[in-house]
């Protein structure tokens, strides 16, 4: 009877090393769920929870008179989360040799009227919140809220359109704008993406000679190219 008793004590203790020598962590290896789509290459497990980016902007638009606007912006940010964007983005008027206002003001001492470009530009802080920032293919909602600033410039026929001393700065205003606006974002590979949208820029406060407070409120086709971590 004892040694019935000790065989099955034995042969307990040693299925019992043997079971706890096997290795029970090893796991088979899952799909990353936090693992980040692109169009053209499979992303690697990514663990980090804040990014960055830095990139041009480009938009087209209109100002009062139905002048052809381009602008020529930069963004730069960082992302909470992925969903969550915080950052600075600013614009600048970069066809004002194009921006002609005919005969906007009348000089008295040379009784004739006077024929100015327009120049300025506007940027601020920029809040954004995405949906679905994984997927290859996402929606982002962004708003900028900051300031800007117009100038009438009277250029003379011998003067190139480049701001300079010898121009006459006939009026000027910095005025207050919010620009919300909606996107299309393309995960080209991992550290680039690609966007395109509209969005609405709104200055209720603007002040300049012979001109509307409305005249630059107007909607905005944006393109954005953005790099860095995402």
């Amino acid at each position: 009877m004892r040694k019935r008793l000790f065989f099955i004590l034995l042969t307990c203790s040693a299925a019992g090393v043997i079971f706890a020598q096997e290795d029970y962590t090893a796991k088979p290896e899952k799909k990353d769920p936090g693992e980040i789509k692109t169009l053209f290459a499979k992303g690697k497990h990514g663990k980090a929870h804040i990014g960055y980016f830095i990139g041009p902007e480009f938009a087209y638009t209109q100002f009062t008179g139905n002048k052809d606007v381009f602008l020529l912006g930069l963004s730069a940010g960082i992302t909470v989360n992925r969903f969550l964007t915080l950052g600075l983005t600013g614009y600048g008027i970069v066809n004002s040799s194009q921006l002609l206002y005919k005969d906007l003001v009348f000089d008295s001492a040379d009784m004739k009227y006077k024929d100015c470009n327009l120049f300025g530009g506007y940027g601020g802080i920029n809040v954004e919140f995405t949906v679905l920032p994984k997927a290859p293919v996402h929606v982002t909602f962004p708003v900028m809220i900051g300031l800007g600033g117009l100038t009438y410039l009277y250029l003379p026929d011998d003067q190139d359109y480049q701001y300079n001393w010898g121009n006459e700065t006939i009026d000027w205003d910095l005025f207050f704008v919010v620009q919300p606006g909606i996107r299309v974002e393309f995960n080209v590979v991992r550290f680039f993406r690609i966007g395109v949208g509209a969005s609405y820029r709104y200055t209720p406060d603007l002040d300049l000679i012979n001109t509307t407070s409305s005249a630059i409120n107007q909607f905005n086709f944006n393109l954005s190219l953005k790099f860095g971590k995402f």
